[in-house]
């Protein structure tokens, strides 16, 4: 009831009485690591009871910013309850995350646990001999709708760990940590060991760049120089921080690439490389700008959907296009206004977008809005159908990004931008509102003077092919001309087969013991229309065994339109195929400007991206 309570109080505006908080008694965590060596955390939470009998407590089941159920109760290893006194107590596991404990008359129970956390992600928990990175949804336990009272969080440190950092407020002790009610707790990573950490401030709040696994390879300090002039860009774009507290970049050194997006913090996984070269600097701060513009869009300003969360059950939306699209797309914009990269280099990025958007046949089948819609069930679960099914509202977003914006100028003849839209969305839908699709796109028909209904519809809520060639006139664009995979030409001897375009299977394929084998068939290709299905083995070509270079090779040289027998093993069975060879696509989708860019071309392209480098 209470939570129902506050979401009434937070869907009309009220705020909910700092005194109702103050007056009730926080549930404390204590997270020590005993045996870390072997990835194992151990929690002990103290619950006070404001009324007596049965506490049902619940574990979330997925993290905010990460839309996939992830089952995180599979990693309690043990759990135990007790009263007050320190008296046994029954603790019943109800469904997958739930558990009854029967309190009887205590006004106090405790309840341990151990956790297993070896998931080298920026979701879940991490726990080695030397280190602990924790996350909130994966470790907490919490009375079930009850989640507008305070929590404590105190780590007892194993020796040789010299400290913790988390965006949760100190409590006066030392690695002791304070959260006002269970959205703050959860979005509030703690990381604990002996890090490397720089701090700077922007606009007098500190800021601190926290990494772990950088070896003697990682140059903190300068990383921590330009996530500064990124946070500062990206302050002047929106006109200033939306918070007064310390701000946390975590930043992994796994090898791997990923982000997270919170409210005072982000959470990243890298590679400790990236320092050794201005390439590398400039990838790792992409990642940095897409996680820090979240600090507005997604976390400030959301869907209607996305708060307050639901923890144990998926929460739709079909607005992550402009949650992570357009976010994307300005990930690169800004890094090029804040002077990382060249216009050359910002539109090799957003040429990688389109082409990787062109090269999915999913977009002629999903729409941005489905794409979202269906997050939980299709982007973080992938198999070798998605490229013909799916549409990534990051990379597709990206795209439609580039081409809102470009439209949203073109028809305020220059006045206004996708800029404009985002800083008044954030004045009219920010913290307590929230937007629908609908919504954001009434507004963006708002700020630029036009009814943009119908052209919304057809590029994120309808599937089908972007037209990219008003977005190129206005900002003087162009695609380079596709390499012809042909010399053709005189030959002295009559009688030689006629030149054509290297043949072309479309298939991918992956070679292991000795066995080339299938493992996506994209629609409309050679393969597709002849049939072949991934994990077929593909054993011959017109009677000539291959690997997987000599396929290649012999499909070019017999060329586009040639007739082929494939010989594949499907389940241990042999069949042989019919296939037409095709043509490979040769467009490369590399945006360039024009070389007879006009002066308001290139005054528009200098507005967006910033002065030519």
């Amino acid at each position: 009831m209470m939570r129902v309570c506050v979401i009434l109080l937070w869907v009309v505006g009220i705020s909910v009485p700092s005194i109702v908080l103050a007056e009730r008694e926080a549930i404390r965590y204590t997270l020590e690591f005993g045996d870390a060596k072997n990835h194992y955390m151990d929690v002990r939470a103290e619950i006070p009871l404001e009324e007596p009998g049965e506490v049902q407590l619940f574990m979330p089941v997925w993290t905010p910013g990460s839309y996939l159920v992830r089952e995180y109760s599979r990693n309690i290893i043990s759990l135990e309850a007790s009263d007050g006194e320190g008296r046994e107590l029954e603790a019943k596991k109800l469904n997958k995350n739930r558990w009854s404990i029967a309190a009887g008359d205590s006004k106090r129970i405790e309840v341990r646990y151990r956790l297993y956390c070896r998931e080298i992600n920026v979701r879940s928990n991490w726990v080695e001999a030397e280190f602990a990175v924790i996350n909130g949804a994966p470790t907490y336990l919490s009375v079930v709708d009850d989640f507008q009272r305070p929590y404590e969080v105190k780590l007892v440190l194993p020796d040789g760990w010299q400290r913790s950092c988390s965006p949760l407020p100190p409590a006066g002790a030392r690695n002791l940590y304070r959260s006002p009610d269970f959205d703050t707790l959860v979005d509030s990573p703690v990381v604990a060991g002996s890090p490397q950490v720089d701090g700077f401030e922007v606009d007098g709040v500190e800021h601190y760049l926290v990494t772990l696994g950088g070896g003697t390879v990682w140059e903190n300090a300068r990383a921590a120089r330009n996530v500064q002039r990124v946070i500062e860009v990206q302050r002047d774009f929106w006109g200033s921080l939306p918070y007064s507290k310390p701000y946390y970049v975590f930043n992994f050194l796994t090898g791997s690439r990923g982000g997270l997006e919170h409210r005072q913090s982000m959470v990243m996984t890298a590679d400790r490389w990236y320092s050794k070269n201005r390439g590398g600097i400039r990838s790792w701060l992409s990642l940095v700008s897409h996680e820090f513009f979240h600090v507005w869009n997604g976390k400030r300003l959301r869907p209607v959907e996305l708060g307050p969360f639901e923890y144990e059950h998926e929460n739709y939306t079909p607005s992550l296009w402009i949650v992570e699209g357009i976010t994307s797309y300005y990930q690169h914009v800004l890094l090029a206004r804040a002077g990382y990269n060249t216009h050359d280099q910002y539109l090799g990025a957003l040429s990688g977008s389109i082409a990787g958007t062109q090269r999915t046949p999913g977009r002629l089948v999903q729409s941005l809005s489905d794409s979202s819609y269906d997050a939980w069930i299709k982007a973080y679960r992938r198999d070798e159908n998605s490229v013909n099914t799916l549409f990534s509202y990051y990379s597709g977003g990206a795209v439609a990004g580039f081409l809102i914006d470009a439209e949203i100028q073109r028809r305020s003849d220059g006045r206004v931008s996708l800029d404009d839209v985002l800083r008044l969305a954030y004045e009219r839908f920010s913290g307590e509102h929230g937007y629908t699709e609908s919504e954001f796109i009434e507004l963006a028909s708002e700020v630029a003077g036009d009814d943009l209904g119908e052209w919304f519809n057809e590029l994120v809520r309808e599937p089908g092919a972007f037209d990219y060639q008003p977005a190129l006139d206005w900002f003087g664009l162009e695609f380079e001309e596709p390499k012809t995979s042909v010399n053709s030409g005189y030959f002295p001897v009559e009688g030689e087969p006629e030149d054509r375009p290297k043949g072309w299977l479309g298939a991918s394929t992956k070679e292991s013991e000795g066995a080339l084998s299938v493992t996506s068939v994209p629609s409309d290709t050679p393969a597709s229309e002849a049939g072949l299905c991934v994990d077929d083995e593909i054993i011959a070509i017109n009677g000539n065994r291959v690997d997987a270079r000599q396929l290649k090779r012999i499909c070019a040289l017999l060329g586009a339109g040639a007739e082929v027998e494939l010989l594949v093993a499907r389940r241990g069975l042999l069949k042989t195929l019919k296939a037409r060879l095709g043509e490979e696509p040769t467009e490369t989708w590399r945006l360039r400007l024009r070389k007879d860019l006009t002066e308001k071309q290139k005054a528009r392209v200098e507005k967006w991206l910033g002065p030519s480098r």
